[in-house]
């Protein structure tokens, strides 16, 4: 886990979706979705929901976006 996936996956949940969150960071949609997919794979957990709207956290997504929020701060 790298502190950037935490960076990447507050601001996803933070915005409630990804493209908006993406041009917050500067970065591809794509670029950011990967890393929160490895994030995903790393941890073996499902960390966001993906609807036609947006994005939902999951119960364990929503937790460490709460952690890596207190760590960035």
């Amino acid at each position: 886990m790298e502190l950037r996936q935490l960076e990447y996956l507050a601001a996803v949940v933070r915005h409630g979706h990804v493209t908006r969150a993406a041009e917050d960071l500067f970065l591809t949609q794509s670029a950011l979705s990967q890393q929160v997919r490895r994030l995903e794979q790393e941890l073996g957990l499902t960390l966001l929901h993906r609807t036609p709207r947006g994005v939902e956290p999951t119960p364990a997504g929503r937790e460490l976006a709460q952690r890596a929020e207190a760590i960035l701060a």
